[in-house]
């Protein structure tokens, strides 16, 4: 990493300026999208320059502080839930329910037509409840004979939660896996009982952005701000999450 380093992925604002030959978005359109990622984006900042294909239109019902919270946390538990291959139908385990992808991921396959059992910590519960998790269990208690068999899971936290998460999937099931750099040892635990273990990275999509956008602005999902924090206060945001003091998503402003 070369210093000086601006983070960050995420970005919701307003078109400034467009480049040669942009046709998708003029100047005063509010958008938000997942810049570059991989790569550094560097949108901790007040101005940021952005593929104009990585950027989707942010409905008028949607604030920038709701929308700066959703890129990276939303296309990640879509793309998990499509590689876990979650649909109606489904019973699907999520692990760290009560985090900014958790608590994403609980609505957006209840959107799919999936029946959530949530993994989180019991002062949680009541909040996950509220975004449609037909079950709570507390990943610190023996949580294996509450859950049961599970079609789906998806594991946002790396933890066994008092046994191994795969003896919680029925065989033909499906873990994705947040944990991308043990895929190999994770796949022969599986294989061993009869499911797949997947893992990705996640990676600009403007056609599931505009799906999730969609549903955010009819209403069906929201994104929980646990914390706003001007631009310079950025520090406190990262100790934020890394220490999951809160419910949700941190948000900063410019």
């Amino acid at each position: 990493m070369r210093l000086p380093f601006v983070p960050g992925w995420d970005v919701a604002g307003v078109v400034d300026a467009v480049g040669y030959g942009v046709m998708r978005f003029e100047v005063g359109d509010r958008v938000f999208g997942l810049a570059w990622f991989p790569y550094p984006a560097g949108t901790y900042a007040q101005y940021t320059a952005v593929p104009a294909y990585q950027l989707v239109p942010l409905p008028a019902s949607v604030s920038f502080g709701e929308a700066a919270c959703l890129p990276m946390a939303a296309l990640t538990a879509w793309q998990m839930l499509d590689a876990a291959g979650v649909g109606s139908g489904c019973r699907v385990l999520i692990s760290g329910a009560s985090g900014g992808v958790g608590h994403l991921a609980v609505q957006l396959a209840v959107a799919r037509g999936a029946t959530v059992v949530a993994l989180a910590r019991p002062h949680d519960h009541a909040a996950l409840y509220e975004l449609d998790a037909r079950s709570c269990v507390d990943y610190t208690d023996r949580p294996a004979a509450a859950i049961g068999k599970v079609d789906a899971a998806r594991d946002l936290v790396g933890g066994d939660f008092g046994g191994s998460l795969f003896d919680l999937v029925a065989p033909g099931g499906i873990v994705a896996l947040a944990t991308a750099w043990s895929i190999p040892q994770y796949r022969a635990g599986a294989e061993a009982r009869g499911i797949r273990a997947v893992a990705g990275l996640v990676e600009p999509d403007p056609v599931a952005l505009t799906t999730i956008a969609g549903l955010v602005d009819t209403g069906r999902i929201r994104v929980v701000v646990g914390a706003r924090f001007d631009l310079y206060r950025a520090v406190e945001a990262q100790a934020w999450v890394t220490n999951r003091l809160g419910f949700g998503k941190a948000a900063s402003r410019g």
